[in-house]
């Protein structure tokens, strides 16, 4: 079944185009359960743009000008609902998901560097041991491979060798730490307490790829019997702005119409 977006941008254009009062109604006309818009919605919210999947054999049926009043009406149902609570609690999971976790670090890197040289030590030990049991040639070729890797090991193990592997150790960890001081920054950015910069930012995207759909562009049916645009340059677009064009020039235009006004009110 072929599908229309819906929630913060492109449920704007129709499939998730219940509403105001008679909501339930309507998106039960278009085969669309309650539960299915209300995810779509958060789901936009984390993803971006694309197509959720919500079924639109009913919507595409609809004349132009009644998508158009339905993409408005879509705009206006999810508006409202992501002021509700139920909204509040799904972003509120959805921003705990995404949060970076702090690093581990077990004890010091002196610690570190003990267990290393342990580590060492006892794969040396269990290698002596699995090599006792070999044909004499076999075992002396393994001992002197053995034996060199005991003295390279040595030579790790001098004072100056030890300080320059601390000193890596404390680089490795403050640059993971480093690392998760960015991803937390990245974090509160996208996902910030108050969703209201998160579903601007997605309704920024929603008004930048509708403003560029050629409604007027030529189709065609390849050899497998799917449909392609004739202009190699459109069928490369991307999956948001071949969306619009499915929806039509008049529930895309007035879905944007609704979006710019909701996007003032946010970001007043």
């Amino acid at each position: 079944m072929r599908t229309v977006p819906t929630a913060i941008a492109l449920a704007l254009l129709a499939a998730a185009a219940g509403v105001t009062g008679r909501g339930a109604d309507l998106f039960a006309q278009l085969g669309i359960p309650m539960t299915s818009a209300e995810q779509a919605a958060i789901t936009i919210i984390s993803n971006g743009l694309h197509n959720p999947g919500l079924p639109s054999t009913s919507f595409k049926l609809l004349p132009p000008a009644v998508r158009a009043e339905l993409a408005t009406a879509g705009v206006a149902w999810l508006k409202a609902y992501t002021k509700s609570p139920a909204f509040k609690t799904q972003y509120g999971n959805l921003r705990e998901t995404h949060k970076p976790q702090p690093p581990q670090f077990e004890g010091t890197p002196e610690d570190e560097l003990k267990r290393a040289d342990d580590e060492q030590k006892l794969q040396a030990e269990e290698s002596r041991r699995a090599i006792a049991s070999l044909p004499e040639d076999q075992r002396r070729a393994l001992e002197r491979t053995l034996a060199a890797s005991a003295e390279a090991q040595a030579r790790m193990n001098t004072p100056e060798q030890r300080a320059l592997r601390l000193q890596e150790i404390r680089a490795a960890r403050a640059e993971r730490t480093t690392e998760y001081e960015q991803a937390v920054a990245n974090w509160r950015r996208q996902y910030p307490d108050d969703a209201s910069p998160a579903i601007a930012r997605r309704l920024r995207e929603f008004l930048a790829v509708s403003a560029e759909v050629d409604f007027a562009a030529a189709l065609k049916t390849t050899e497998d019997g799917r449909t392609r645009f004739e202009n190699p340059a459109y069928e490369a677009k991307s999956a948001p702005w071949k969306l619009c064009f499915r929806a039509g020039r008049e529930a895309t235009g007035a879905a944007r119409v609704a979006v710019a006004e909701w996007l003032k009110e946010l970001t007043r």
